[in-house]
C-alpha cells in the first residue's frame, strides 16, 4: 500500500510536530502540582508523543518513494 503524492517529508514533518506538541504539553503540566496536571501529562502528552512515533514508523513503511533502477550485471 503506497500513498501516492505524499512523500516521506510530509510524514516526518507531521511526526515532528506531534512530538513537539506532546513535549510542550508535558512541560506545561510539570509547572503546577495538581491531579489534573498529572492527567494532562499522562493522557494528552504521552498520547501525542505516541502518535508522533506511530506516524514516524508509518512513514518508514508507507511513504511513496521514487522507484530506483536496478542495473543488471552485464
Amino acid at each position: 500500500m503506497r500513498f501516492t503524492g505524499i512523500g516521506i517529508d510530509k510524514f516526518l514533518r507531521v511526526a515532528g510536530v506531534l512530538i513537539i506538541l506532546g513535549l510542550i504539553v508535558e512541560i506545561i503540566s510539570l509547572l503546577r502540582v495538581h491531579p489534573l496536571m498529572f492527567a494532562l501529562f499522562a493522557f494528552v502528552g504521552v498520547s501525542l508523543i505516541g502518535l508522533g512515533i506511530l506516524v514516524y514508523l508509518a512513514s518508514l513503511v508507507f511513504a511513496a518513494g521514487t522507484p530506483q533502477k536496478v542495473d543488471s550485471p552485464r
